[in-house]
């Protein structure tokens, strides 16, 4: 999960980077790597929240344990940042795919 989340942070800021240069902002280099890395943080938040929820068991279920939380927030993170199929296609398109 440690791993994950430090290929998630490199991304962005990758792509942060790529915004920053002068006159990059509508890039199709910044817009790819946006929409790689809202996919790849979006779904490696989904893994480690699934991941805690195991580990916890049933407790990971309960709304006393702040790990139910987690989980819902992830899920509407994953629906409300745009499906993870759009990202997909919008990553394709801007490989020329």
């Amino acid at each position: 999960m440690a791993m994950e989340a430090e290929v998630a942070r490199t991304i962005v800021y990758r792509a942060a980077a790529a915004y920053g240069h002068e006159g990059s902002e509508t890039s199709d280099e910044v817009r790819r790597l946006a929409a790689m890395s809202k996919l790849y943080a979006s779904e490696a938040s989904k893994r480690a929240a699934d991941n805690a929820v195991q580990i916890h068991g049933g407790y990971g279920f309960m709304e006393d344990y702040p790990v139910a939380r987690y989980w819902r927030d992830v899920k509407v993170n994953e629906i409300g940042e745009g499906t993870s199929e759009v990202q997909r296609m919008l990553i394709a398109r801007l490989l020329g795919a």
